[in-house]
């Protein structure tokens, strides 16, 4: 599976500017689960970026000529984030800043400059780098959302390499708040035993 011209180069050029900014982002979603080799039942169909608060600013600054609306706290469902539009050539772009998911008694933030970003795995795209959101953060979010063809192919992924994931999911596991029944989805899925402790 690959992405569409017209989303490889949104992707591309979206990327270029955002790194002369020098501001931490992550690219997610399906985009970011393809770059990274996980199945996808249908190709990509938008840009996903996230940030911290205190970067979107200036990371909307570098995407503001192709910009479709202001960015403005949003609440939607399980999440809560400072949200963004984009069209680069009828490619759809979203930034996310300060990303929050809230399922039941189960919190979970998204901390990219602080945590995620030592963990993200860069990638080229002619000559552009891209820094993907880390395979054990996407895991945890597409559980909370209930996401099986998601979720299922992430842990395929992961169970190859658990030396290279388990690391940060443990951090992931300890700075935020998740439910029994999540965390023993997760033990299931990836066949960690060191994920008992956190039960």
């Amino acid at each position: 599976m690959q992405f569409s011209a017209d989303l490889q180069n949104a992707l591309k050029e979206s990327a270029y500017d955002l790194n002369l900014t020098n501001k931490k982002w992550l690219l997610g979603g399906s985009c970011g689960l393809l770059l990274q080799g996980v199945k996808l039942l249908t190709p990509p169909h938008d840009i996903d970026l996230y940030a911290d608060a205190g970067s979107i600013k200036i990371l909307h600054q570098a995407l503001e000529k192709w910009s479709v609306d202001e960015q403005a706290v949003n609440q939607s469902g399980l999440y809560s984030s400072i949200l963004s539009h984009y069209h680069y050539n009828g490619a759809q772009i979203e930034l996310v800043g300060s990303f929050k998911v809230t399922a039941g008694t189960s919190h979970y933030e998204v901390k990219v400059e602080t945590l995620l970003q030592q963990h993200a795995v860069a990638s080229e795209l002619e000559g552009v780098t891209i820094r993907l959101m880390p395979l054990s953060h996407e895991l945890i979010f597409n559980l909370l959302r209930d996401r099986p063809d998601r979720y299922q192919a992430i842990a395929e992924i992961m169970r190859v390499q658990p030396e290279v994931h388990a690391p940060l999911l443990d951090e992931l596991l300890s700075s935020n708040l998740l439910e029994d029944k999540y965390l023993k989805q997760l033990s299931t899925l990836l066949e960690y035993s060191s994920l008992q402790k956190y039960s």
